[in-house]
């Protein structure tokens, strides 16, 4: 799609004229997030790069970047690409590139998109391909090093992180601009407490990584943390540059469950209608193939049912693919009934459709297209 190419429809109308299942972003919600956003960064002292992957929308990285992002996190390659048309001027790529086909896919995008371009590190042979890649092209590629900071998923730990800059650093074409870190452990908190730690404990990681390149004579310009929780979480976080949020734009019941948001801040929801009752149930025209089954996030169990209505005062109890079912013992529900459930995972109910409908109450502002849906290379 072209810079100049729309993704978005207006079309007022109002939210009884649409047709179901429709996931709905309500405007005044998500504006507010993304202002809150802003204000936590800016009190923190740190630049805000959020991470694409929740909406994976050229709308709302608009509105990010104008209410003061300063460039957009993305996990894969066709994120990068479908979101360009929002104009950001920094890209990072938070994910290993490590086949030759994808590092010189991003050296490809990197020089016909106007932005820095920094990617992930976090191996030897990450750094072979990256460094290939930019000899093949004749650039020079910037990466972060990838830090664990409890997760236990990609990145180095924090007291190794020189000795992989040292083999950056000796690799022609590759420049290290600093490290970063996701501590997605932090949705595993069973407290305040808890969360607490976690996000003290990330920025530590990465501060600690930081100050081992620094004296191994690294430069480490970007210190960058990023996990939704942890960044409605204070803690601190002097000596890191950057935070990369991305669930905060929508939220969802995740964050709820985990204390860092309401229900009522929750922008992402989707209109469903009961399509059939029966002795204590309601069945909705939505199931996984919507909401996906997410309990919490990165393996997590955190919350009952798929999804809540918290108006109506219903809970999706348990999906198929292409229904849901709400617990109804007093048989409140009838055919034809709208109700409106905040999903689990606001990202991968994102993901699962290719338009979101923006509203305001009752009015149907605009259909904009989800330009990264499904995109996971």
């Amino acid at each position: 799609m072209s810079a100049a190419a729309s993704t978005s429809t207006r079309v007022p109308r109002r939210l009884a004229d649409l047709d179901t299942p429709a996931p709905l972003v309500e405007v005044p919600r998500l504006d507010a997030n993304l202002r809150r956003g802003a204000e936590i960064a800016d009190r923190d002292g740190l630049a805000l790069r959020p991470h694409a992957k929740t909406h994976k929308t050229v709308e709302i990285a608009r509105r990010q970047l104008a209410t003061g992002a300063t460039g957009l996190t993305v996990s894969k390659l066709d994120e990068l690409d479908a979101l360009r048309p929002a104009g950001a001027a920094d890209y990072l790529l938070a994910y290993p590139v490590v086949t030759a086909v994808k590092a010189d896919r991003l050296v490809a995008l990197s020089t016909t998109t106007p932005a820095r371009m920094l990617v992930g590190l976090d191996s030897p042979a990450g750094a072979e391909v990256l460094s290939g890649a930019a000899i093949r092209a004749g650039v020079e590629i910037e990466v972060l090093i990838e830090v664990d900071s409890g997760l236990g998923r990609c990145g180095v730990a924090p007291d190794d992180a020189a000795d992989l800059a040292d083999l950056v650093t000796g690799r022609p074409g590759l420049r290290i601009a600093g490290v970063f870190t996701h501590a997605g452990h932090a949705y595993a908190a069973r407290d305040a407490a808890h969360l607490a730690r976690t996000a003290q404990s990330e920025a530590d990681a990465v501060r600690r990584a930081a100050a081992a390149l620094r004296a191994a004579g690294t430069t480490c310009e970007v210190v960058s943390v990023g996990s939704t929780p942890t960044f409605l979480t204070a803690a601190d976080r002097r000596g890191v540059t950057e935070t990369r949020p991305g669930n905060y734009a929508l939220l969802d019941r995740t964050q709820v469950a985990l204390g860092v948001a309401t229900l009522d801040q929750c922008a992402l929801s989707v209109l469903c209608t009961v399509v059939s009752t029966g002795p204590g149930r309601a069945v909705v025209d939505a199931g996984s193939k919507v909401f996906g089954l997410d309990r919490g996030a990165h393996g997590v169990s955190v919350l009952d049912g798929y999804g809540e209505d918290p108006d109506r005062g219903a809970v999706l109890s348990w999906l198929s693919e292409e229904h849901g079912v709400v617990d109804d013992p007093s048989g409140r529900f009838r055919v034809g009934d709208r109700l409106r459930f905040v999903p689990n995972h606001a990202c991968v109910a994102a993901n699962l459709t290719r338009h979101l409908y923006f509203v305001d109450g009752d009015t149907v502002l605009e259909t904009v297209a989800v330009a990264a849906s499904g995109g996971g290379r």
